[in-house]
């Protein structure tokens, strides 16, 4: 199973901060779970492929998108 997640921010630094913030968070990844990630301009995209269930990947995207709230909170805050 494959999901991908495109998000676009107001800005390029944004999209690098929230990248740079959840790309800690991708390793080590259990088996049967991998997560490509890359920014162009001012979007972010996830390409996440698992092979262990619908269960794992929702999780593994809810993980991801909690991650990514917490970032963007945070860049709000400070901004």
């Amino acid at each position: 199973m494959i999901a991908t997640i495109e998000i676009e921010f107001d800005s390029e630094m944004d999209a690098k901060q929230v990248l740079n913030s959840i790309n800690p968070d991708n390793t080590p990844l259990p088996v049967g779970i991998s997560i490509d990630t890359n920014q162009t301009e001012k979007r972010v995209k996830l390409r996440i492929e698992c092979s262990r269930g619908i269960d794992s990947l929702r999780s593994t995207v809810e993980d991801i998108m909690s991650a990514i709230d917490l970032s963007v909170r945070t860049i709000d805050t400070i901004e």
